[in-house]
């Protein structure tokens, strides 16, 4: 059995110490220049933000687009149904268009010469 300080003597042991020093300082190294490294930070910032803008204006594309629709089809609803309520005589007034303007014309004039007539 050796003893401890035949241990710290020891070629092989110690070169194992060095090379797991070496690579834990590497590490350490690199873990440095990442942090020091703004350009790239920065540049994964951005990159991460206009991803999640990306996303969003998606979002809300799709939830405009869904309340048009609802919105549209509402509006479809609502025009069928003023349609199907509309009295027969505004119907028939559709129908007899021209008749009617006549009629109007007619009733207007007259009254109009009514008017001429009872100021003399």
């Amino acid at each position: 059995m050796t003893s401890g300080s035949d241990s710290l003597h020891d070629p092989e042991q110690l070169k194992a110490e060095i090379e797991q020093t070496r690579e834990q300082l590497g590490r350490t190294a690199e873990q440095l220049v990442a942090k020091t490294d703004v350009k790239a930070r920065a540049q994964a910032k951005v990159s991460d933000l206009t991803e999640r803008a990306k996303d969003a204006t998606t979002q809300v594309r799709r939830q405009g687009e869904a309340q048009a629709d609802s919105a549209r089809s509402q509006l479809v609803r609502g025009r069928n149904q003023l349609r199907s309520q509309a009295p027969d005589v505004l119907k028939q007034a559709r129908k007899h268009r021209t008749q009617l303007i006549i009629a109007v014309g007619v009733l207007v004039a007259g009254a109009v010469v009514v008017r001429i007539w009872t100021r003399r």
